[in-house]
């Protein structure tokens, strides 16, 4: 039952992660101003990003009970991911960003090094959710 649990939450994981990807960014950046962008995304990002948080904290105790530490401790490091974007890069990110905005002729190394930062957590954390799916059965 829990190794069941703990696939559904790692699909669940994947599958928002994926829509992010391919739909809603696209999306966003093709249909609003770049203003109203930036507005929606400092809403969506926090709330995603602990919406990652919660279903791989749950995955990694359903993995621990089912006896699979190895996937707990896989599952965890994802947790981390979604924890540092949500409390420490995406505050950082927004503050960087918002220096470029009052200052058009700053420089933008810090806020581009750290969105990719930001994006390079999301890709391993993908790769995370799919080696434990595919893991599961070894």
């Amino acid at each position: 039952m829990f190794i069941g649990l703990f696939l559904i939450l790692h699909a669940m994981v994947l599958g928002f992660m994926v829509l992010f990807l391919s739909v809603i960014a696209p999306s966003v950046f093709t249909s609003l101003d770049e203003e109203n962008a930036g507005k929606l995304l400092r809403k969506l990002f926090p709330r995603m990003f602990i919406y990652g948080l919660v279903l791989t904290l749950f995955a990694c105790v359903f993995a621990y009970q089912a006896g699979r530490g190895d996937l707990a401790i896989l599952t965890v490091v994802s947790t981390f991911g979604f924890g540092f974007n949500t409390f420490y890069l995406t505050p950082l990110i927004n503050e960087k960003r918002d220096e470029l905005l009052k200052e058009p002729n700053a420089s933008s190394k810090s806020f581009d090094l750290l969105h990719r930062l930001s994006v390079s957590i999301f890709m391993v954390q993908m790769i995370i959710s799919i080696v434990a799916l595919a893991w599961v059965h070894h």
